[in-house]
């Protein structure tokens, strides 16, 4: 029935990627998402077994890398391919090549044909899903050729759980393929036994992302990186991490005019979620009046600036360390869904985020009973509470203590979902 349903589809899909390739959105592997490499992906000697990790994006590649360093250790004759779906996940994952994974490639199209081309060439043990992506056709070919298959640091989101319901059959039908569902917290597996996961294969174990939020920067590269930056060590920062929506930003632009009047120094670091919208959001800067530069034309002789949009990969997680107040984008105007608290967090500052964190409910709840997460619901709170924050300085320590103290209380977590893997694969 799913596959009947994609033939007659098919023309409307066609209309749609031709459009994505024609604008350039999945150009990129396009051969790979079709199921040919062109890199040699046959078993080496030596490799008794190999797993497909599937990552979509960024950040479940992140949460991935701590769990496949633990199992490293468990089954370090294990091979590792990971499969993702975005630009952005690619280019993180790429980075792990050669430190635990063998290669990186698109995820194949959920096609019958294409799927059992990947399958036959990937030649997968085991097949990990992060999170939450299911494709009907890699299941059904996963089970049909035996490979027992995983889903890892699983989570339901309140706005996903409404679209699974009204197609509960079919997802019924994919989960039964999974061997083992591992999730992130009750509610996760409540929502998944209600979509028809069987209870005895599902079980609670823990959000892998604090392990994977860095630890903070020492103060020396705290004070090299801020050089880099050119802001003065006295000046407070504000950090607007990960936003999506120009709505969002022209309301964090209005609150930084706002508290730039009452602290000249207040410098900003805005880090849209896609660096490809990083001129998009220069422009807004430009056009609220200020003469602001991206982190890619700064360099030693470059241009400084006290307002800088990052435009860079991999280079956020650190920035954090410079703020005084962060911002979590994409939770104060639709859709929201908000993004990952947990890197601020592990550098000890206090976040601010608006009413559309659902994504993030867990790590949201755990911020706030600690007091380092603020919620605000409107633009003039949004402004009120970075003026606290601002002029919290004798709070300054207390909350990165606090703030730290949440993380590392709860690392530990990659380690578990490894021995959990290692139970299906027979290692433990």
């Amino acid at each position: 029935m799913y596959n009947a349903i994609l033939v007659l589809l098919s023309p409307i899909i066609a209309i749609f990627l031709a459009v994505r390739l024609l604008s350039g959105k999945s150009r990129e592997g396009w051969g790979e998402r079709c199921g040919r490499y062109d890199n040699n992906l046959s078993p080496k000697a030596g490799i008794t077994k190999r797993m497909w990790v599937h990552a979509a994006s960024v950040g479940e590649v992140m949460a991935a890398t701590p769990i496949l360093k633990e199992f490293s250790k468990l089954g370090p004759d294990w091979e590792v391919i990971v499969s993702v779906i975005t630009p952005g996940g690619y280019e993180v994952a790429s980075a792990m090549i050669g430190k635990g994974v063998m290669a990186v490639v698109y995820s194949p199209f959920d096609v019958p044909w294409i799927v059992r081309r990947s399958v036959r060439t990937i030649q997968p043990d085991l097949y990990m899903n992060l999170e939450t992506e299911l494709w009907p056709n890699i299941a059904y070919c996963l089970s049909k050729n035996r490979v027992p298959a995983i889903i890892v640091n699983g989570r339901i989101s309140d706005k996903s759980i409404g679209r699974y319901l009204q197609i509960k059959p079919f997802v019924r039908w994919c989960l039964s393929s999974f061997q083992s569902i591992l999730v992130q917290s009750q509610i996760d597996m409540d929502r998944f036994i209600a979509l028809g996961a069987a209870p005895e294969r599902t079980s609670v174990i823990g959000n892998a992302k604090f392990d994977q939020a860095p630890e903070g920067l020492n103060e020396s590269s705290k004070a090299q990186l801020r050089a880099s930056f050119g802001i003065d060590e006295a000046a407070p920062v504000l950090v607007f991490g990960s936003t999506r929506q120009e709505d969002e930003e022209r309301i964090l632009i209005s609150a930084y005019k706002t508290l730039h009047a009452r602290y000249p120094r207040l410098a900003v670091i805005h880090a849209p979620r896609h660096v490809d919208r990083a001129e998009a959001v220069k422009t807004l800067w430009k056009e609220a009046g200020y003469d602001v530069v991206r982190r890619s034309e700064m360099g030693p002789y470059g241009p400084k600036s006290d307002q800088v949009v990052l435009d860079t990969f991999g280079e956020l997680a650190n920035v954090y360390a410079l703020a005084t107040v962060v911002f979590i984008g994409n939770s104060l105007t639709e859709p929201g869904g908000g993004q990952n608290i947990l890197q601020p967090l592990a550098q000890g500052k206090p976040v601010v985020y608006g009413p559309k964190m659902q994504n993030f409910r867990d790590s949201i709840a755990m911020a706030e009973k600690s007091n380092v997460g603020f919620k605000v619901y409107n633009p003039d709170e949004l402004t009120a509470k970075l003026e606290d924050l601002l002029e919290q300085k004798e709070e300054t320590e207390a909350l990165a203590i606090r703030a730290r103290s949440l993380i590392d209380s709860n690392r530990g977590v990659a380690a578990r979902y490894a021995a959990e893997i290692a139970k299906v694969v027979g290692l433990q």
